[in-house]
């Protein structure tokens, strides 16, 4: 395990093995941890003293009892050390300050990367895998200005707003965390390893989930109540009617948390879910500044806390890319409308946009669209 644990493997075997126990979900662990002292405990423990731990079944003592797939603990084990994952437990400094007040958190987080101790500015930022142009860049200029702010962004790391709202936090060298859906060491989806690398250098990956385990789609409710536990306020970007964005909406609320929303065009599908929370009572939100003052009272600041500036066009751009660039917003742009507002040939424009994008100035979405990079 990483160096920083602080459990030897013993004690590593018995944090994993009582996940694997029949019966034993979060609450149900908790209970015997927090009655018995540990997890090694719980497996000395008695089936009698067992049996007076609150909620703690006969058949759940019995399981205790009679575990012995110790074989797949030590595989789990092997497979965390092979891809550089550490744990992080109830009993770890480092476990997400938020996350411990749910009903259900999880006993033990398998990690990519680190978090910072004792975290306490953390927004999740979620929407559709199926995102329109306009939601992605949203996502990722929102994304942006929290964490240039000082906030850590939480999100999915699936397709969609997850993906920009990741990469909206490391482009300005902020902090990101990705939750799973399947094991730290799985590669989900297929097209996420660069952006998985990229979350665990600046952040970390993390997931309740064994190792190897599948993205099966009873995993990702589960999943979410983590995303919104581990946060201060959750922010949906772009979200159908049965959008699983939705559900962390809700869990977020059970949770006591505040729920943002962006609206979106009222003929789009991936703004029905969005535009139904904003009616139910969820704050509007059109820049970050909505969401940080909001929850300045939260996280001890007697004000609005003030974003960075964002990066205006520098001496390194020249005339032509600064005009480009002053054509660009956060709201995508085709490359039609471009070249007739700039008043340059089509060939002229394409060359200068490349250029903005190879110098951080502009961004290229899908559809032949920009947007300003970085907020501007």
């Amino acid at each position: 395990m990483a160096s920083h644990a602080p459990l030897d493997r013993d004690e590593w075997r018995a944090w994993l093995g009582l996940l694997r126990v029949s019966g034993v979900g979060p609450v149900t662990y908790r209970a015997l941890v927090e009655t018995l002292g540990s997890p090694r405990e719980v497996f000395r423990a008695s089936e009698p003293v067992l049996n007076r731990v609150p909620g703690c079944s006969a058949r759940v003592a019995s399981a205790v009892r009679g575990f012995s797939s110790w074989g797949e603990v030590d595989a789990d084990l092997d497979r965390l050390n092979a891809v550089g994952a550490s744990v992080v437990t109830w009993a770890d400094p480092r476990y997400p300050v938020h996350l411990r007040t749910i009903h259900d958190p999880p006993p033990l987080l398998y990690m990519l990367g680190d978090l910072p101790p004792g975290e306490r500015r953390v927004v999740a930022v979620v929407g559709s895998r199926r995102a329109t142009p306009y939601g992605v860049a949203v996502g990722s200029r929102i994304a942006g200005e929290l964490a240039r702010a000082g906030f850590v962004v939480v999100s999915g790391l699936a397709r969609g707003i997850d993906t920009a709202a990741h990469q909206g936090a490391l482009a300005v060298g902020g902090q990101t965390v990705g939750v799973l859906g399947c094991g730290v060491d799985v590669a989900y989806p297929p097209e996420s390893r660069s952006l998985k690398s990229a979350v665990r250098a600046q952040g970390a990956v993390l997931s309740e989930l064994s190792p190897g385990a599948p993205p099966d789609a009873h995993h990702f409710p589960a999943r979410n109540r983590i995303i919104s536990g581990m946060s201060l306020a959750v922010l949906v970007i772009e979200a159908t009617a049965e959008s699983g964005s939705l559900i962390t909406a809700r869990l977020a609320l059970e949770q006591g948390r505040e729920v943002f929303a962006v609206p979106g065009n009222v003929g789009s599908a991936t703004s029905v879910g969005t535009n139904r929370l904003i009616k139910a009572g969820a704050t509007l939100v059109e820049t970050a500044e909505d969401v940080i003052e909001a929850l300045a009272a939260q996280v001890g600041e007697s004000s609005a806390v003030r974003l960075a500036e964002p990066p205006v066009p520098g001496p390194d751009l020249t005339d032509d890319e600064v005009q480009v660039v002053e054509l660009l917003s956060w709201e995508p742009a085709h490359v039609d409308e471009l070249t007739t507002r700039a008043r340059m040939p089509p060939e002229r424009l394409a060359g200068i946009l490349l250029s903005l994008e190879l110098k951080g100035a502009a961004r290229h979405l899908a559809g032949h669209l920009y947007v300003r990079h970085g907020g501007g």
